[in-house]
């Protein structure tokens, strides 16, 4: 706990350790935006190849004649 109580003591009143801190949170946020940037692509990366296949079967699908069960 000591050790929590140093960390943030030199944070806060050092100009070395603000500007340390203050690129940890950059590279933080960084590290957060992209990997949400590469799920967003993901997702759509999925709908679309899910939206391909739909198409594709549509094509090959048989169409039964429903006029031959009338007579």
């Amino acid at each position: 706990m000591k050790e929590a109580v140093v960390l943030m003591r030199f944070l806060r009143h050092d100009p070395v350790g603000q500007r340390f801190g203050v690129g940890v949170l950059v590279l933080t946020w960084l590290a957060v935006a992209w990997t949400s940037l590469a799920f967003a692509v993901s997702v759509l990366l999925v709908l679309g190849v899910s939206e391909v296949v739909r198409r594709r079967r549509e094509e090959t699908a048989y169409v039964a004649d429903d006029l031959e069960d009338l007579y």
